[in-house]
């Protein structure tokens, strides 16, 4: 996503159409909206990928010398089968890719979900028109046997493996998101600050300013940055160095 681009909530970028990040990830295990953003993208790539193979194997008998699609279908069906095949992943997996295809003509910031869905939804549309209306195509456009050529596996193929991108790349950010969390959840939630009578308070560490001294007694771990004014030890800086050494 652009990094100028801001909004008070999640959803998509303006620009190029990927899923807008937080700004800073936040201190919970695990993002609702996130997950269920890979669940719903995991739904769509596994139900268009069941529905794929078998539109890639009807285009494919159609391709084969001798068989013209006679051999898997009887004839003339071939086109209807694709058809009923191919428009669930098209209307139904590939939707967010329109979504956000027409989002960026809205926006009139064209980005890869633009071509994504100009380019599957006009091999759809295309074939949709030979298969219910075949007769108004001129010679040109048919092949030797005088059948026109349909494009549904194109358009299938397409929708699903986009959709495999998007899977893998929200559980590779995932993944990424947890080891961010896992690092900030590592960081105390509160400091022990002294007070003008040397007393000590404990307070939320969003709270502590410039100036304030902080106590931090043996085994502890720091809370923010800062000079040590009084006392020695040895601080683990392993989260941030490496060494296994303090």
């Amino acid at each position: 996503m652009h990094p100028e681009v801001r909004s008070p909530g999640p959803g998509d970028c303006p620009k190029c159409g990927m899923a807008l990040e937080p700004v800073a990830p936040a201190h919970a295990e695990s993002d609702p909206a996130a997950d269920a953003e890979l669940r719903g993208m995991g739904r769509r790539f596994w139900g268009s990928l069941v529905l794929t193979v078998p539109v890639v194997g009807f285009a494919a008998g159609e391709m084969m010398p001798g068989m013209g699609g006679a051999g898997w279908v009887p004839a003339g069906w071939n086109g209807w089968i694709q058809l009923a095949l191919s428009t669930p992943v098209l209307l139904w997996g590939g939707r967010p890719f329109f979504q956000r295809g027409w989002a960026s003509l809205v926006s009139r910031s064209l980005n890869m979900f633009t071509l994504i869905a100009l380019g599957t939804g006009v091999a759809y549309l295309y074939s949709v028109v030979a298969v219910v209306a075949p007769g108004i195509f001129p010679n040109v456009f048919r092949t030797p046997h005088g059948a026109v050529p349909v494009y549904f596996e194109a358009a299938a193929v397409i929708v699903t493996l986009v959709l495999l991108g998007q899977v893998l790349e929200l559980r590779a950010r995932s993944r990424t998101s947890d080891a961010i969390k896992k690092l900030l959840n590592l960081a105390p939630k509160t400091a022990r600050r002294l007070k003008a009578d040397s007393s000590e308070e404990d307070v939320a560490v969003e709270t502590v300013q410039a100036g304030d001294r902080l106590r931090v007694r043996p085994g502890e771990r720091i809370p923010t940055d800062g000079v040590v004014q009084e006392g020695t030890s040895a601080v683990d800086e392993a989260m941030i160095t490496g060494e296994p050494i303090p």
